[in-house]
């Protein structure tokens, strides 16, 4: 019975995760300029469209989004941040207010540099945190109830790209004409039920966004169900495919060990690791907190890595099994979680206990010290050097980054095409070298590199008879 279901989700992956393609979509919104403003140094574009009956929605909502400019105004070629609320934020008319307000402060989740555009959407129209729990497209669209997706509604999001991430996805390539943004730097963010969604939207989507940062995410089952971790009955799915899905953005996360909201996100993450998807993952005891200051104060690591530089057109590496990651704290159980409002930034969980699992530090890292740079991917070779970052270069006080770490290496998005079709690929890398394959997902895995603080340089070509 369980392969059936799983051969059926299988198939409807494959017929739903193929009408990916946003570059070259036929869009069938037409948004109206109903409105400008500014937003701290940012003058404002405000923006409503209809429904589009092809995204498959129940009700025939008027849907807004604003476009903050860059600081010294508008030109083509630029950057592009996508932003996602969190449920707090659902008070009418400040889903996208609230983050707008946000876009130019420094520090905040959702700021972003001076000469990026910042695309802002409200998951529903004027929803109102208290009294539109019905709502299909609330949390992002994957489920009306206020408390969030739970295991109950995976079969529903199994392997499926629901009304309202195809509207979120409209809206952006959308963006992405209008202000003619550079294709190569598109990214996406979110906070709490927006960091939940942008795991689950922007994973499925790396032929769009070359990074995504989720900031403390509430819940997993959504993100589990859409990308196939699991199965329709919320177990680990360990015979998935990749059909229809790109080489995924590089993902940074933190999250709250003391936070009921980060119940369960060891699903993620060993399903990340599993599929060899990019990872950097972050810890403490910081709560549901949305501000960087207040979470660097748990763990100073927040929001120290430069994922607004990742490129769509430059090959990335996967670090899993690095001898330096610190051992997860998930599962753990947090007892007496105690609702005292129901609005509000921090969510329901004031007051609690917790236990996170044996030997796990409170405050931690997964990948944190690792930093690369592409220095070749052309006809003429491939050469990515690798190196462990220093304290001071990391602005750490907290942890201690080794000399040496030994990581299994997985490289994607390379852009040369013959090494890309290649099945087998000779490597070097300092004093050691071998022949890396494929795996039956496409994954090329170089294992048990030394990687040490001396950037040294990953050399790959394709080994002979190694492309069909």
């Amino acid at each position: 019975m369980r392969k059936t279901i799983a051969l059926v989700a299988l198939l409807a992956s494959s017929a739903a995760l193929a009408d990916g393609g946003w570059a070259s979509r036929s869009l069938g919104i037409e948004p109206e300029r109903f409105a400008g403003g500014r937003a701290g140094r940012r003058a404002l574009d405000w923006y409503r469209h209809a429904a589009d009956p092809a995204w498959g929605g129940t009700t025939d909502a008027t849907d807004r989004f604003s476009v903050a400019h860059p600081v010294d105004g508008p030109a083509a070629g630029r950057p592009l941040l996508v932003v996602l609320h969190w449920r707090g934020a659902g008070w009418p008319g400040k889903g996208v207010d609230m983050q707008t307000a946000l876009a130019d402060e420094k520090g905040s989740v959702f700021s972003a540099p001076d000469g990026f555009f910042i695309l802002t959407l409200d998951d529903i129209r004027n929803y109102h945190v208290l009294f539109n729990r019905t709502h299909d497209d609330y949390w992002w669209g994957a489920t009306p109830s206020y408390a969030g997706p739970t295991r109950e509604d995976v079969p529903r999001l199994l392997n499926r790209a629901t009304p309202c991430e195809r509207r979120v996805m409209d809206c952006v390539e959308w963006t992405i004409r209008r202000y003619a943004i550079d294709r190569a730097r598109v990214y996406l963010c979110g906070n709490s039920m927006g960091g939940q969604a942008a795991y689950a939207i922007g994973l499925a989507h790396g032929d769009v966004f070359a990074a995504i940062n989720a900031n403390v995410p509430a819940t997993v089952w959504y993100a589990a169900a859409r990308l196939g971790f699991v199965d329709a009955e919320g177990r680990d799915e360990l015979d998935w495919s990749v059909a229809g899905l790109a080489d995924p953005p590089v993902c940074v996360e933190w999250s709250g060990v003391d936070d009921v909201w980060s119940r369960e996100r060891d699903v993620i993450v060993r399903n990340l690791v599993r599929r060899k998807w990019p990872h950097i993952i972050l810890w403490g005891d910081f709560g549901h907190c949305g501000s960087v200051e207040a979470a660097r104060r748990r763990n100073d690591l927040v929001e120290r890595f430069d994922w607004l530089s990742v490129r769509l057109d430059e090959a990335y590496p996967v670090f899993t099994s690095a001898s330096c990651d610190d051992r997860l704290p998930w599962p753990f159980k947090v007892w007496r979680p105690r609702r005292r409002s129901f609005s509000g930034w921090r969510g329901d969980i004031y007051e609690a206990d917790m236990q996170i699992a044996d030997g796990a530090p409170t405050s931690g890292q997964v990948n944190a010290f690792f930093r690369w740079r592409v220095v070749r991917d052309d006809a003429e070779g491939f050469g990515m050097e690798l190196r462990i970052a220093s304290a001071d270069e990391l602005g750490t006080r907290q942890f201690t980054p080794p000399e040496s770490a030994i990581a299994d290496v997985t490289v994607r998005r390379i852009q040369t095409p013959e090494l890309a079709r290649a099945r087998r690929v000779a490597w070097e890398f300092g004093g050691a070298s071998g022949i890396a394959e494929r795996d039956a997902h496409g994954a090329l895995t170089i294992r048990d590199l030394g990687i040490m603080r001396k950037p040294q340089i990953l050399r790959l070509c394709p080994a002979a008879a190694s492309t069909p």
